[in-house]
């Protein structure tokens, strides 16, 4: 219960402190899905033999914004808060918890925990790198979106 209780406050306080994304960075950043394709110390999953490639895909509503897409084989979603100065809060991740190799569901796990250590983000032309505090960043390649998720 009371880590129910931790993981409300903190999209209360995600939520509170929000300023929406807009302009030339949200639209940059919903326009795409992105594919992971490096992390400097980590395995990154390429698709097939019953893995899906790492995918994150921002929306915007105008009334609230969220990050979702596949951690590896399970599906989640996420607030994220955009700030000025390329500053980005991803909120605690919502995910499916279907059984996985061992590998998969320790990857997944580290990446979903490293999101919500995000600081900032920069996109240069189709590449995404995302920021952590402690110096790890993460580079992601645009790859069209569906058109049903426009």
């Amino acid at each position: 219960m009371k880590r129910y209780l931790a993981m409300l406050a903190a999209l209360l306080g995600l939520a509170g402190c929000a300023s929406q994304p807009s302009g030339a960075d949200g639209a940059a950043l919903t326009s795409v899905r992105w594919e992971l394709t490096s992390w400097p110390g980590h395995e990154i999953p390429r698709g097939g033999e019953g893995s899906a490639p790492v995918i994150l895909s921002f929306q915007d509503d105008g009334a609230q914004a969220s990050v979702s897409g596949r951690a590896w084989c399970n599906p989640f979603t996420a607030p994220y808060v955009l700030r000025d100065g390329g500053r980005l809060t991803i909120g605690h991740a919502a995910a499916t918890r279907m059984a996985c190799p061992g590998k998969a569901m320790e990857f997944e796990a580290t990446f979903l925990d490293w999101l919500q250590a995000l600081e900032r983000y920069k996109i240069t032309g189709r590449t995404l790198e995302l920021f952590a505090a402690d110096g790890d960043v993460m580079t992601l390649q645009a790859r069209e979106k569906p058109a049903m998720q426009k």
